[in-house]
């Protein structure tokens, strides 16, 4: 059990991190008339890097604490594999739906709906 929480610890991270670093990605490449080309993309490289680091190591010590208060809730409320299960489908349900509206500007009613009504 102790591996597998850690796999969705890891799991959780990389994905809350990408989001992220994504939206930075965003907002610096909004910027880039300002310079040209190579001196825009060693200079995204180098903030990359250097924000995405620290902003793993954070999100990674953040979602670890979520998931162990989440774990304790379901495990006490549900029993242990059944309370693990509900929580690690809620915590991908959720990401699921940001990554969906980011990439493709839908909810999951939408998507959902428009699956039901084929």
């Amino acid at each position: 059990m102790r591996k597998f929480t850690r796999a969705i610890i890891f799991m959780v991270s990389v994905l809350t991190t990408y989001l992220l670093t994504g939206l930075l990605e965003e907002k610096m490449l909004s910027q880039t008339e300002a310079f040209r080309p190579i001196t825009a993309t060693l200079l995204g490289m180098v903030i990359i890097v250097m924000v995405f680091v620290p902003v793993f190591a954070y999100t990674e010590r953040i979602t670890e604490a979520v998931i162990k208060a989440g774990l304790q809730q379901t495990k006490s409320g549900a029993g242990k594999i059944l309370g693990v299960a509900i929580f690690t489908v809620i915590i991908f349900v959720i990401l699921f739906a940001i990554y969906l509206n980011r990439w493709f500007d839908k909810s999951i009613l939408e998507v959902f709906n428009a699956a039901l009504s084929k």
